[in-house]
């Protein structure tokens, strides 16, 4: 949807509010697996793998979060969704951040920001970017490394969403492991760049809708600082934190992420 030659495979299940789930940087649509197994039965749920990820292919030069954002816009007339919630994790969030700044919010009902901030590496004046003052240059040393070996990239790249010190139940960390091992390295490398591009903070005060902002106390990717410095620079916003979860509390606490995801939406 984000192009001529590009192909968005969408999962579309259920009926009552829409809701649209973003996925992150080298994941899919797969990783929201237990909110489609909790939430199908109250709310419509659409899930796409975003270009570039596992059944939806784009070419490098469609591999932007502006692209990515225009797919999106596809997707919502496409499917005739009315007002749907976008449900941003990670760089999903960007994509919506996008989305609203280049088509507004009119068409949807509502925001959820999972565990990510709005500009990704730090600089002076700026530390609410990855961890330990993760700047333009460490980016660059990234988008080196997954384009030369993404296989051996990609090894260290599961632990990281899940909380310090805590092993993922192993069935699950196995799964995601061979996932993030699937993804193309170029194509990763493509996305991660546009990532390390986008500056939002601009866009903050023009978010005139509902906005949650969900964070894992013990992410391994942002300080709880992050998720509180957004939901301050947000007017209206309200936020939840996990504290016993990491990058990924949809994957981690989903129990306690659908409840508080399930009131925020029936409050609107």
């Amino acid at each position: 949807m984000s192009g001529p030659d590009s192909v968005m495979h969408v999962f579309d299940k259920g009926s009552g509010r829409p809701l649209i789930f973003l996925h992150g940087w080298a994941s899919h649509g797969g990783y929201f697996a237990p909110q489609v197994e909790a939430l199908t039965r109250d709310f419509r749920l659409v899930i796409p793998d975003l270009p570039g990820h596992r059944r939806s292919w784009a070419p490098l030069n469609e591999l932007s979060i502006a692209r990515l954002a225009t797919g999106l816009r596809s997707l919502i007339v496409e499917h005739r969704l009315d007002k749907p919630i976008l449900i941003g994790w990670s760089m999903g969030a960007m994509v919506a951040f996008d989305y609203i700044a280049q088509f507004g919010t009119e068409r949807i009902g509502g925001l959820v920001i999972e565990d990510m901030t709005v500009k990704i590496t730090n600089e002076p004046g700026w530390r609410f970017g990855i961890r330990n003052g993760f700047d333009t240059a460490q980016s660059a040393a990234a988008v080196t490394a997954m384009r030369e070996d993404w296989a051996c990239y990609s090894q260290n790249a599961m632990p990281r969403l899940f909380a310090r010190g805590r092993i993922p139940d192993a069935q699950l960390g196995s799964w995601v492991a061979a996932e993030i091992a699937r993804n193309d390295g170029l194509a990763m490398a493509a996305l991660w760049q546009s990532m390390a591009e986008q500056d939002y903070r601009p866009l903050l005060p023009q978010l005139a809708l509902p906005v949650l902002v969900l964070h894992g106390g013990e992410s391994q990717l942002y300080e709880s600082a992050v998720g509180q410095w957004m939901a301050a620079n947000i007017a209206g916003a309200r936020r939840c934190c996990f504290d016993n979860a990491g990058h990924s509390p949809h994957l981690e606490v989903p129990a306690a992420y659908n409840r508080a995801l399930t009131d925020f939406i029936t409050s609107l």
